[in-house]
Protein backbone atom coordinates (compact mmCIF):
# COMPACT_ATOMS: atom_id res chain seq x y z
CA UNK A 1 0.00 0.00 0.00
CA UNK A 2 2.77 2.40 0.94
CA UNK A 3 4.61 1.49 -2.22
CA UNK A 4 1.52 2.22 -4.34
CA UNK A 5 1.05 5.62 -2.68
CA UNK A 6 4.68 6.52 -3.35
CA UNK A 7 4.30 5.58 -7.02
CA UNK A 8 1.18 7.78 -7.30
CA UNK A 9 2.95 10.75 -5.72
CA UNK A 10 5.90 10.41 -8.10
CA UNK A 11 3.56 10.11 -11.07
CA UNK A 12 1.59 13.21 -10.13
CA UNK A 13 4.83 15.18 -9.58
CA UNK A 14 6.02 14.20 -13.01
CA UNK A 15 2.77 15.30 -14.65
CA UNK A 16 2.38 18.66 -12.81
CA UNK A 17 5.05 20.68 -14.72
CA UNK A 18 3.52 19.47 -17.97
CA UNK A 19 0.11 20.69 -16.84
CA UNK A 20 1.59 24.10 -16.02
CA UNK A 21 3.20 24.25 -19.45
CA UNK A 22 -0.10 23.34 -21.06
CA UNK A 23 -1.86 26.08 -19.06
CA UNK A 24 0.78 28.67 -20.06
CA UNK A 25 0.50 27.75 -23.73
CA UNK A 26 -3.29 27.77 -23.56
CA UNK A 27 -3.37 31.13 -21.76
CA UNK A 28 -0.83 32.60 -24.17
CA UNK A 29 -2.92 31.58 -27.18
CA UNK A 30 -5.95 33.16 -25.52
CA UNK A 31 -4.03 36.37 -24.73
CA UNK A 32 -2.73 36.52 -28.29
CA UNK A 33 -6.26 36.10 -29.61
CA UNK A 34 -7.44 38.95 -27.37
CA UNK A 35 -4.56 41.12 -28.63
CA UNK A 36 -5.36 40.39 -32.29
CA UNK A 37 -8.99 41.33 -31.55
CA UNK A 38 -7.69 44.63 -30.12
CA UNK A 39 -9.06 43.80 -26.66
CA UNK A 40 -5.90 45.28 -25.24
CA UNK A 41 -6.89 45.58 -21.57
CA UNK A 42 -7.94 41.93 -21.29
CA UNK A 43 -4.88 40.80 -23.21
CA UNK A 44 -2.61 42.91 -21.02
CA UNK A 45 -3.94 41.40 -17.81
CA UNK A 46 -3.46 37.86 -19.10
CA UNK A 47 0.04 38.51 -20.52
CA UNK A 48 1.07 39.96 -17.14
CA UNK A 49 -0.20 36.83 -15.36
CA UNK A 50 1.70 34.55 -17.73
CA UNK A 51 4.93 36.54 -17.36
CA UNK A 52 4.71 36.37 -13.56
CA UNK A 53 4.70 32.56 -13.54
CA UNK A 54 8.15 31.18 -12.93
CA UNK A 55 7.82 27.39 -12.95
CA UNK A 56 8.52 25.64 -16.24
CA UNK A 57 7.36 28.70 -18.23
CA UNK A 58 8.59 29.17 -21.82
CA UNK A 59 6.29 32.15 -22.38
CA UNK A 60 7.83 34.61 -19.90
CA UNK A 61 9.81 36.78 -22.26
CA UNK A 62 7.35 36.81 -25.15
CA UNK A 63 4.57 37.75 -22.71
CA UNK A 64 6.78 40.54 -21.35
CA UNK A 65 7.29 41.74 -24.91
CA UNK A 66 3.55 41.94 -25.48
CA UNK A 67 3.06 43.78 -22.16
CA UNK A 68 5.36 46.59 -23.39
CA UNK A 69 3.78 46.53 -26.85
CA UNK A 70 0.23 46.87 -25.49
CA UNK A 71 1.19 49.68 -23.08
CA UNK A 72 2.49 51.68 -26.04
CA UNK A 73 -0.67 50.93 -28.02
CA UNK A 74 -2.62 52.31 -25.03
CA UNK A 75 -0.30 55.37 -24.97
CA UNK A 76 0.67 54.61 -21.37
CA UNK A 77 4.16 55.85 -22.11
CA UNK A 78 5.61 55.95 -18.60
CA UNK A 79 4.46 52.41 -17.85
CA UNK A 80 5.67 51.25 -21.25
CA UNK A 81 9.16 52.68 -20.69
CA UNK A 82 9.38 51.02 -17.28
CA UNK A 83 8.12 47.71 -18.68
CA UNK A 84 10.59 47.74 -21.59
CA UNK A 85 13.57 48.59 -19.38
CA UNK A 86 12.59 45.85 -16.91
CA UNK A 87 12.36 43.38 -19.80
CA UNK A 88 15.89 44.24 -20.96
CA UNK A 89 17.20 43.70 -17.43
CA UNK A 90 15.39 40.39 -16.91
CA UNK A 91 15.85 38.92 -20.39
CA UNK A 92 18.99 40.51 -21.90
CA UNK A 93 19.61 37.49 -24.12
CA UNK A 94 16.00 36.99 -25.21
CA UNK A 95 15.34 36.73 -28.93
CA UNK A 96 12.77 39.49 -28.34
CA UNK A 97 15.30 41.91 -26.80
CA UNK A 98 15.95 43.78 -30.05
CA UNK A 99 12.22 44.11 -30.69
CA UNK A 100 11.72 45.55 -27.21
CA UNK A 101 14.53 48.02 -27.88
CA UNK A 102 12.63 49.13 -30.98
CA UNK A 103 9.48 49.47 -28.89
CA UNK A 104 11.35 51.73 -26.49
CA UNK A 105 12.48 53.93 -29.38
CA UNK A 106 8.91 54.07 -30.69
CA UNK A 107 7.75 55.05 -27.20
CA UNK A 108 10.04 58.10 -27.21
CA UNK A 109 9.12 59.06 -30.77
CA UNK A 110 5.40 59.00 -29.98
CA UNK A 111 6.10 61.40 -27.09
CA UNK A 112 8.09 63.65 -29.47
CA UNK A 113 11.18 63.14 -27.30
CA UNK A 114 13.37 62.88 -30.38
CA UNK A 115 16.70 63.42 -28.63
CA UNK A 116 16.05 60.51 -26.29
CA UNK A 117 14.77 58.36 -29.15
CA UNK A 118 17.90 59.08 -31.20
CA UNK A 119 20.27 58.48 -28.30
CA UNK A 120 18.48 55.19 -27.60
CA UNK A 121 19.08 54.18 -31.21
CA UNK A 122 22.79 54.93 -30.81
CA UNK A 123 23.06 53.03 -27.52
CA UNK A 124 21.29 49.99 -28.95
CA UNK A 125 23.40 50.04 -32.11
CA UNK A 126 26.53 49.82 -29.96
CA UNK A 127 25.19 46.93 -27.89
CA UNK A 128 23.47 44.77 -30.53
CA UNK A 129 25.11 41.96 -32.47
CA UNK A 130 22.23 41.57 -34.91
CA UNK A 131 23.04 42.71 -38.43
CA UNK A 132 19.33 42.99 -39.26
CA UNK A 133 18.58 45.02 -36.12
CA UNK A 134 21.52 47.35 -36.76
CA UNK A 135 20.34 48.02 -40.31
CA UNK A 136 16.78 48.72 -39.19
CA UNK A 137 17.88 50.89 -36.27
CA UNK A 138 20.23 52.95 -38.43
CA UNK A 139 17.32 53.64 -40.77
CA UNK A 140 15.12 54.68 -37.82
CA UNK A 141 17.88 56.87 -36.35
CA UNK A 142 18.42 58.62 -39.69
CA UNK A 143 14.71 59.41 -40.06
CA UNK A 144 14.55 60.77 -36.52
CA UNK A 145 17.63 62.93 -37.01
CA UNK A 146 16.86 64.35 -40.46
CA UNK A 147 13.23 65.15 -39.59
CA UNK A 148 13.56 66.39 -36.03
CA UNK A 149 17.12 67.19 -34.91
CA UNK A 150 19.73 69.87 -35.51
CA UNK A 151 23.29 69.24 -36.67
CA UNK A 152 24.66 70.33 -33.28
CA UNK A 153 22.50 67.77 -31.45
CA UNK A 154 23.92 64.90 -33.51
CA UNK A 155 27.48 66.20 -33.70
CA UNK A 156 27.88 66.24 -29.91
CA UNK A 157 27.49 62.43 -29.89
CA UNK A 158 30.35 61.74 -32.32
CA UNK A 159 33.16 61.63 -29.75
CA UNK A 160 30.99 59.77 -27.21
CA UNK A 161 30.32 56.84 -29.55
CA UNK A 162 33.57 55.87 -31.33
CA UNK A 163 32.09 52.66 -32.79
CA UNK A 164 29.51 54.75 -34.69
CA UNK A 165 31.72 57.70 -35.67
CA UNK A 166 31.27 57.36 -39.43
CA UNK A 167 27.48 56.96 -39.12
CA UNK A 168 27.18 60.03 -36.89
CA UNK A 169 29.49 62.05 -39.15
CA UNK A 170 27.32 61.16 -42.15
CA UNK A 171 24.13 62.23 -40.37
CA UNK A 172 25.76 65.46 -39.17
CA UNK A 173 26.87 66.23 -42.74
CA UNK A 174 23.36 65.60 -44.09
CA UNK A 175 21.89 67.90 -41.46
CA UNK A 176 24.40 70.61 -42.38
CA UNK A 177 23.23 70.29 -45.98
CA UNK A 178 19.60 70.65 -44.88
CA UNK A 179 20.59 73.70 -42.86
CA UNK A 180 22.33 75.28 -45.84
CA UNK A 181 25.82 75.00 -44.35
CA UNK A 182 27.48 73.24 -47.27
CA UNK A 183 31.04 74.00 -46.17
CA UNK A 184 30.69 72.16 -42.86
CA UNK A 185 28.82 69.33 -44.59
CA UNK A 186 31.77 68.83 -46.94
CA UNK A 187 34.15 68.63 -43.97
CA UNK A 188 32.13 65.79 -42.42
CA UNK A 189 31.97 63.83 -45.69
CA UNK A 190 35.71 64.38 -46.24
CA UNK A 191 36.48 63.08 -42.76
CA UNK A 192 34.63 59.85 -43.57
CA UNK A 193 36.33 59.36 -46.94
CA UNK A 194 39.80 59.99 -45.49
CA UNK A 195 39.61 58.30 -42.06
CA UNK A 196 36.87 55.67 -42.34
CA UNK A 197 37.51 54.03 -45.70
CA UNK A 198 36.23 50.61 -44.61
CA UNK A 199 33.04 51.93 -43.01
CA UNK A 200 29.53 51.23 -44.27
CA UNK A 201 29.12 54.98 -44.82
CA UNK A 202 32.17 55.45 -47.08
CA UNK A 203 30.44 55.09 -50.47
CA UNK A 204 27.50 57.35 -49.57
CA UNK A 205 29.83 59.99 -48.14
CA UNK A 206 31.95 59.86 -51.30
CA UNK A 207 28.88 60.36 -53.52
CA UNK A 208 27.58 63.21 -51.39
CA UNK A 209 30.99 64.83 -51.50
CA UNK A 210 31.00 64.65 -55.32
CA UNK A 211 27.45 65.99 -55.55
CA UNK A 212 28.33 68.78 -53.15
CA UNK A 213 31.34 69.81 -55.25
CA UNK A 214 29.13 69.87 -58.35
CA UNK A 215 26.52 71.93 -56.51
CA UNK A 216 29.19 74.41 -55.43
CA UNK A 217 30.50 74.85 -58.95
CA UNK A 218 26.99 75.44 -60.35
CA UNK A 219 25.97 77.96 -57.67
CA UNK A 220 25.70 81.53 -58.96
CA UNK A 221 24.61 83.83 -56.15
CA UNK A 222 22.82 83.69 -52.81
CA UNK A 223 19.04 83.95 -52.75
CA UNK A 224 16.61 85.35 -50.19
CA UNK A 225 13.26 83.61 -50.01
CA UNK A 226 10.12 85.71 -49.60
CA UNK A 227 7.06 84.09 -47.97
CA UNK A 228 4.00 86.33 -48.26
CA UNK A 229 0.24 85.87 -48.41
CA UNK A 230 -0.32 88.12 -51.42
CA UNK A 231 -3.81 86.67 -51.81
CA UNK A 232 -6.16 84.99 -49.37
CA UNK A 233 -7.63 81.49 -49.62
CA UNK A 234 -10.34 82.87 -51.93
CA UNK A 235 -7.89 84.48 -54.33
CA UNK A 236 -8.55 88.06 -53.19
CA UNK A 237 -5.52 90.33 -53.19
CA UNK A 238 -4.14 91.47 -49.82
CA UNK A 239 -3.10 95.07 -50.44
CA UNK A 240 -0.84 95.43 -47.39
CA UNK A 241 1.20 92.36 -48.35
CA UNK A 242 1.51 93.55 -51.95
CA UNK A 243 2.80 96.93 -50.74
CA UNK A 244 5.31 95.23 -48.44
CA UNK A 245 6.50 93.12 -51.40
CA UNK A 246 7.01 96.25 -53.53
CA UNK A 247 9.26 97.62 -50.80
CA UNK A 248 11.24 94.37 -50.67
CA UNK A 249 11.65 94.21 -54.45
CA UNK A 250 12.78 97.82 -54.63
CA UNK A 251 15.46 97.23 -51.97
CA UNK A 252 16.87 94.35 -54.06
CA UNK A 253 16.68 96.45 -57.24
CA UNK A 254 18.56 99.23 -55.48
CA UNK A 255 21.21 96.87 -54.08
CA UNK A 256 21.85 94.92 -57.27
CA UNK A 257 22.11 98.15 -59.28
CA UNK A 258 24.97 99.29 -57.05
CA UNK A 259 26.85 95.99 -56.52
CA UNK A 260 28.60 93.59 -58.88
CA UNK A 261 27.89 90.64 -56.57
CA UNK A 262 24.16 90.13 -56.99
CA UNK A 263 21.64 88.75 -54.51
CA UNK A 264 18.44 87.18 -55.81
CA UNK A 265 14.96 86.72 -54.40
CA UNK A 266 12.42 83.94 -54.83
CA UNK A 267 8.83 84.90 -54.00
CA UNK A 268 6.15 82.45 -52.87
CA UNK A 269 2.49 83.42 -52.47
CA UNK A 270 1.31 81.26 -49.55
CA UNK A 271 -2.32 82.46 -49.76
CA UNK A 272 -3.06 82.20 -46.02
CA UNK A 273 -2.97 78.41 -46.55
CA UNK A 274 -1.15 76.12 -44.10
CA UNK A 275 -0.44 73.49 -46.74
CA UNK A 276 1.09 76.06 -49.10
CA UNK A 277 3.14 77.54 -46.24
CA UNK A 278 4.58 74.13 -45.36
CA UNK A 279 5.35 73.34 -49.01
CA UNK A 280 7.00 76.70 -49.69
CA UNK A 281 9.02 76.61 -46.46
CA UNK A 282 10.34 73.13 -47.27
CA UNK A 283 11.24 74.19 -50.80
CA UNK A 284 13.34 77.01 -49.35
CA UNK A 285 14.92 74.70 -46.78
CA UNK A 286 15.94 72.19 -49.46
CA UNK A 287 17.30 74.87 -51.84
CA UNK A 288 20.85 75.44 -50.61
CA UNK A 289 21.06 78.76 -52.46
CA UNK A 290 18.30 80.21 -50.26
CA UNK A 291 20.15 81.72 -47.30
CA UNK A 292 17.33 83.33 -45.30
CA UNK A 293 13.63 84.21 -45.54
CA UNK A 294 11.69 87.48 -45.34
CA UNK A 295 8.09 87.09 -44.20
CA UNK A 296 5.38 86.19 -43.56
CA UNK A 297 3.56 89.33 -42.46
CA UNK A 298 0.76 87.72 -40.43
CA UNK A 299 1.53 86.14 -37.07
CA UNK A 300 -0.47 82.96 -37.76
CA UNK A 301 1.35 82.46 -41.07
CA UNK A 302 4.64 82.89 -39.22
CA UNK A 303 3.55 80.33 -36.65
CA UNK A 304 2.89 77.72 -39.38
CA UNK A 305 6.14 78.49 -41.22
CA UNK A 306 8.23 78.13 -38.04
CA UNK A 307 7.07 74.53 -37.57
CA UNK A 308 9.10 73.73 -40.69
CA UNK A 309 11.86 76.33 -40.48
CA UNK A 310 12.82 75.40 -36.91
CA UNK A 311 14.41 72.12 -38.03
CA UNK A 312 16.77 73.94 -40.39
CA UNK A 313 19.42 76.64 -40.02
CA UNK A 314 17.39 79.03 -42.16
CA UNK A 315 16.62 82.35 -40.45
CA UNK A 316 13.19 83.91 -40.94
CA UNK A 317 12.57 87.62 -40.36
CA UNK A 318 9.04 89.01 -40.38
CA UNK A 319 8.56 92.71 -41.19
CA UNK A 320 5.27 93.04 -39.29
CA UNK A 321 4.25 90.01 -37.15
CA UNK A 322 3.89 91.14 -33.53
CA UNK A 323 2.53 88.22 -31.46
CA UNK A 324 4.42 88.00 -28.18
CA UNK A 325 5.21 84.28 -28.27
CA UNK A 326 6.70 84.03 -31.76
CA UNK A 327 10.31 84.58 -30.70
CA UNK A 328 9.96 81.81 -28.11
CA UNK A 329 8.75 79.33 -30.74
CA UNK A 330 12.03 79.16 -32.65
CA UNK A 331 15.58 80.42 -32.36
CA UNK A 332 15.46 80.94 -36.14
CA UNK A 333 12.80 83.69 -35.93
CA UNK A 334 13.56 87.44 -35.91
CA UNK A 335 10.88 90.02 -35.19
CA UNK A 336 11.58 93.29 -37.04
CA UNK A 337 8.42 94.86 -35.61
CA UNK A 338 8.74 94.66 -31.80
CA UNK A 339 5.98 92.82 -29.96
CA UNK A 340 3.57 94.83 -27.82
CA UNK A 341 5.22 93.54 -24.65
CA UNK A 342 8.65 94.64 -25.89
CA UNK A 343 7.33 98.07 -26.84
CA UNK A 344 6.04 98.62 -23.32
CA UNK A 345 9.41 97.58 -21.89
CA UNK A 346 11.48 99.71 -24.28
CA UNK A 347 9.36 102.81 -23.68
CA UNK A 348 9.73 102.33 -19.92
CA UNK A 349 13.51 102.32 -20.42
CA UNK A 350 13.32 105.50 -22.45
CA UNK A 351 11.33 107.35 -19.80
CA UNK A 352 13.57 106.11 -16.99
CA UNK A 353 16.98 106.63 -18.61
CA UNK A 354 16.40 109.52 -21.04
CA UNK A 355 13.61 111.58 -19.47
CA UNK A 356 14.70 110.68 -15.92
CA UNK A 357 11.20 109.79 -14.77
CA UNK A 358 11.09 108.05 -11.42
CA UNK A 359 7.40 108.08 -10.49
CA UNK A 360 4.40 107.76 -12.82
CA UNK A 361 0.69 106.97 -12.84
CA UNK A 362 -0.71 104.40 -15.28
CA UNK A 363 -4.14 104.80 -16.90
CA UNK A 364 -5.36 102.14 -19.32
CA UNK A 365 -8.59 100.78 -20.75
CA UNK A 366 -9.61 97.24 -19.94
CA UNK A 367 -10.10 96.37 -23.63
CA UNK A 368 -7.75 95.45 -26.47
CA UNK A 369 -4.01 95.50 -26.01
CA UNK A 370 -4.06 98.45 -23.59
CA UNK A 371 -3.82 96.17 -20.48
CA UNK A 372 -0.88 94.26 -22.00
CA UNK A 373 1.06 97.46 -22.69
CA UNK A 374 0.27 98.81 -19.23
CA UNK A 375 1.44 95.62 -17.56
CA UNK A 376 4.72 95.26 -19.49
CA UNK A 377 5.50 98.97 -19.06
CA UNK A 378 4.80 98.93 -15.32
CA UNK A 379 6.80 95.77 -14.72
CA UNK A 380 9.86 97.11 -16.54
CA UNK A 381 9.63 100.59 -15.00
CA UNK A 382 9.55 99.12 -11.51
CA UNK A 383 12.34 96.68 -12.34
CA UNK A 384 14.53 99.63 -13.28
CA UNK A 385 13.82 101.26 -9.91
CA UNK A 386 10.89 103.53 -10.79
CA UNK A 387 7.59 103.71 -8.93
CA UNK A 388 4.08 103.30 -10.30
CA UNK A 389 2.24 105.54 -7.84
CA UNK A 390 -1.27 104.83 -9.18
CA UNK A 391 -2.88 102.27 -11.47
CA UNK A 392 -6.25 103.26 -12.93
CA UNK A 393 -8.45 101.55 -15.51
CA UNK A 394 -11.53 102.53 -17.50
CA UNK A 395 -13.91 101.10 -20.07
CA UNK A 396 -13.02 102.20 -23.59
CA UNK A 397 -15.44 104.66 -25.24
CA UNK A 398 -17.21 105.26 -21.91
CA UNK A 399 -15.85 108.85 -21.76
CA UNK A 400 -16.27 108.74 -17.99
CA UNK A 401 -12.88 109.28 -16.36
CA UNK A 402 -13.71 111.75 -13.60
CA UNK A 403 -13.06 109.40 -10.67
CA UNK A 404 -9.81 108.08 -12.11
CA UNK A 405 -8.50 111.59 -12.86
CA UNK A 406 -9.49 112.81 -9.41
CA UNK A 407 -7.34 110.10 -7.80
CA UNK A 408 -4.41 110.84 -10.11
CA UNK A 409 -4.77 114.59 -9.52
CA UNK A 410 -4.50 114.01 -5.77
CA UNK A 411 -0.93 112.68 -6.22
CA UNK A 412 0.05 114.89 -9.18
CA UNK A 413 2.75 116.72 -7.22
CA UNK A 414 4.65 113.47 -6.61
CA UNK A 415 4.55 111.99 -10.13
CA UNK A 416 6.32 112.87 -13.37
CA UNK A 417 3.42 112.10 -15.67
CA UNK A 418 0.82 109.55 -16.79
CA UNK A 419 1.42 106.53 -18.99
CA UNK A 420 -1.84 106.08 -20.91
CA UNK A 421 -1.72 103.41 -23.65
CA UNK A 422 -4.95 103.39 -25.66
CA UNK A 423 -6.46 100.74 -27.94
CA UNK A 424 -9.05 103.07 -29.52
CA UNK A 425 -8.27 106.54 -30.90
CA UNK A 426 -11.49 108.00 -29.48
CA UNK A 427 -10.19 107.50 -25.93
CA UNK A 428 -7.49 110.12 -26.51
CA UNK A 429 -10.03 112.94 -26.62
CA UNK A 430 -11.72 111.71 -23.43
CA UNK A 431 -8.40 111.57 -21.56
CA UNK A 432 -7.26 115.01 -22.67
CA UNK A 433 -10.68 116.55 -21.95
CA UNK A 434 -10.81 115.06 -18.44
CA UNK A 435 -7.29 116.26 -17.68
CA UNK A 436 -8.36 119.80 -18.61
CA UNK A 437 -11.46 119.55 -16.41
CA UNK A 438 -9.40 118.21 -13.52
CA UNK A 439 -6.73 120.89 -13.90
CA UNK A 440 -4.14 118.15 -14.38
CA UNK A 441 -1.33 119.73 -16.38
CA UNK A 442 1.43 117.08 -16.43
CA UNK A 443 3.31 115.08 -19.04
CA UNK A 444 1.33 112.34 -20.74
CA UNK A 445 2.83 109.29 -22.42
CA UNK A 446 1.27 106.66 -24.64
CA UNK A 447 1.49 104.23 -27.54
CA UNK A 448 1.23 104.72 -31.30
CA UNK A 449 -2.59 104.67 -31.31
CA UNK A 450 -2.30 108.30 -30.20
CA UNK A 451 -1.54 108.94 -33.89
CA UNK A 452 -5.28 108.31 -34.38
CA UNK A 453 -6.35 110.48 -31.47
CA UNK A 454 -8.66 113.50 -31.66
CA UNK A 455 -9.15 116.55 -29.51
CA UNK A 456 -5.58 117.87 -29.52
CA UNK A 457 -6.73 121.32 -30.67
CA UNK A 458 -9.17 121.71 -27.74
CA UNK A 459 -6.45 121.19 -25.13
CA UNK A 460 -3.24 122.54 -26.75
CA UNK A 461 -1.32 123.06 -23.49
CA UNK A 462 -1.69 119.44 -22.42
CA UNK A 463 -1.43 118.10 -25.97
CA UNK A 464 2.03 119.63 -26.24
CA UNK A 465 3.05 117.44 -23.29
CA UNK A 466 2.22 114.25 -25.20
CA UNK A 467 5.03 111.79 -26.06
CA UNK A 468 4.53 108.23 -27.26
CA UNK A 469 6.32 105.29 -28.84
CA UNK A 470 5.65 103.91 -32.31
CA UNK A 471 6.98 101.13 -34.51
CA UNK A 472 6.98 103.58 -37.43
CA UNK A 473 7.51 107.26 -38.15
CA UNK A 474 7.81 108.74 -41.62
CA UNK A 475 9.44 112.15 -41.97
CA UNK A 476 7.96 113.27 -45.28
CA UNK A 477 10.01 116.50 -45.20
CA UNK A 478 13.37 114.75 -44.91
CA UNK A 479 15.45 115.41 -48.04
CA UNK A 480 16.77 111.83 -48.23
CA UNK A 481 13.27 110.44 -47.90
CA UNK A 482 11.88 112.78 -50.57
CA UNK A 483 14.58 111.66 -53.00
CA UNK A 484 13.93 108.00 -52.16
CA UNK A 485 10.17 108.48 -52.55
CA UNK A 486 10.59 110.06 -55.96
CA UNK A 487 12.83 107.25 -57.26
CA UNK A 488 10.54 104.59 -55.83
CA UNK A 489 7.49 106.07 -57.55
CA UNK A 490 9.38 106.30 -60.82
CA UNK A 491 10.28 102.59 -60.70
CA UNK A 492 7.14 101.11 -59.14
CA UNK A 493 4.46 103.66 -60.01
CA UNK A 494 3.37 103.65 -56.35
CA UNK A 495 3.30 106.24 -53.59
CA UNK A 496 5.29 105.45 -50.47
CA UNK A 497 3.37 104.34 -47.39
CA UNK A 498 4.31 102.61 -44.16
CA UNK A 499 3.71 99.10 -45.57
CA UNK A 500 6.18 99.76 -48.38
CA UNK A 501 8.71 100.86 -45.77
CA UNK A 502 8.14 97.82 -43.56
CA UNK A 503 9.20 95.71 -46.54
CA UNK A 504 11.97 98.00 -47.79
CA UNK A 505 13.69 98.49 -44.44
CA UNK A 506 13.55 94.77 -43.59
CA UNK A 507 15.05 93.86 -46.97
CA UNK A 508 17.68 96.59 -46.61
CA UNK A 509 18.62 95.10 -43.23
CA UNK A 510 19.01 91.59 -44.69
CA UNK A 511 21.04 92.87 -47.65
CA UNK A 512 23.35 94.69 -45.24
CA UNK A 513 23.80 91.50 -43.21
CA UNK A 514 24.69 89.52 -46.35
CA UNK A 515 27.49 91.93 -47.24
CA UNK A 516 31.15 91.26 -46.38
CA UNK A 517 30.60 87.71 -45.09
CA UNK A 518 30.52 84.21 -46.51
CA UNK A 519 26.70 84.19 -46.60
CA UNK A 520 26.06 80.72 -45.21
CA UNK A 521 22.88 80.32 -43.19
CA UNK A 522 24.92 79.93 -40.03
CA UNK A 523 27.03 83.07 -40.66
CA UNK A 524 23.89 85.10 -41.37
CA UNK A 525 22.46 84.07 -38.00
CA UNK A 526 25.69 84.99 -36.20
CA UNK A 527 25.83 88.40 -37.87
CA UNK A 528 22.17 89.18 -37.15
CA UNK A 529 22.68 88.41 -33.47
CA UNK A 530 25.90 90.44 -33.29
CA UNK A 531 23.93 93.66 -32.75
CA UNK A 532 24.51 95.20 -36.19
CA UNK A 533 22.19 98.22 -36.61
CA UNK A 534 20.72 99.32 -39.94
CA UNK A 535 19.08 102.72 -40.32
CA UNK A 536 15.62 102.57 -41.84
CA UNK A 537 13.05 105.12 -42.96
CA UNK A 538 10.22 103.80 -40.76
CA UNK A 539 12.44 102.53 -37.92
CA UNK A 540 15.95 101.25 -37.38
CA UNK A 541 16.53 97.50 -37.06
CA UNK A 542 18.92 95.69 -34.73
CA UNK A 543 18.87 92.32 -32.99
CA UNK A 544 20.80 90.48 -30.34
CA UNK A 545 20.32 87.00 -28.92
CA UNK A 546 16.72 87.94 -27.96
CA UNK A 547 15.88 88.26 -31.70
CA UNK A 548 13.36 91.08 -31.26
CA UNK A 549 14.10 94.48 -32.80
CA UNK A 550 15.70 96.72 -30.19
CA UNK A 551 14.47 100.00 -31.71
CA UNK A 552 11.29 102.02 -31.30
CA UNK A 553 10.49 105.57 -32.45
CA UNK A 554 9.82 108.24 -29.84
CA UNK A 555 7.26 110.73 -31.14
CA UNK A 556 6.10 114.05 -29.64
CA UNK A 557 3.09 116.23 -30.46
CA UNK A 558 4.16 119.85 -30.89
CA UNK A 559 1.78 122.63 -31.95
CA UNK A 560 -0.33 120.46 -34.22
CA UNK A 561 2.54 118.40 -35.65
CA UNK A 562 3.95 114.98 -34.76
CA UNK A 563 7.72 115.18 -34.52
CA UNK A 564 10.33 112.43 -34.23
CA UNK A 565 12.27 112.86 -30.99
CA UNK A 566 14.49 109.81 -31.14
CA UNK A 567 14.98 106.34 -32.54
CA UNK A 568 15.65 104.75 -29.19
CA UNK A 569 17.60 101.50 -28.85
CA UNK A 570 16.78 99.27 -25.91
CA UNK A 571 19.59 98.27 -23.62
CA UNK A 572 17.97 95.14 -22.16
Amino acid sequence: MKRLLLILIIAISALYPQNITVDNNKDFDKALSLYNSKKYSDALDLFKKIESRTDNNTKNSVSGFFVSKILIEQKKYTEAEKSANNFLLKYPNSKYADEVKNLLIKNYVEQSDYNKAFESCINFLESSNSIVFKKETKSIAEKIALNNLKSSEVEKLVDKNPALTSFLLLLTGKLYLAEGDNADALKKFSEITSKHISSDEYVEALNLKKNYSSLQSNSTYPIVGVLLSLTDENGREIDAAKEILEGIKYAFHEYNSDHSEKIGIVISDIQRDKTKIIEAANNFIENNDVRCIIGPVFSDDVRNALKEIDRSNLCLISPTATDDDLVSLSEKFYQANPSLTDRGKIFAQYLYYVENKRSLAVLNSIEGYSPLLAASFSQEFERLGGKIAAKETYKSKSFSLAEQMTRITSISSSIGGIYAPISDGSDAKAILSQMVQSGLNIDIYGNQDWFLGKGFESSPEISNKLTFDSDYFIDFNDNEFMQFSSLFKKISGMEINRNVLYGYDTAKYILTVLRNIDPTRKNIKYKMESGISVTGFHNNISFDLDRSNKFINIVRFNDGVFELVDKFRSGY
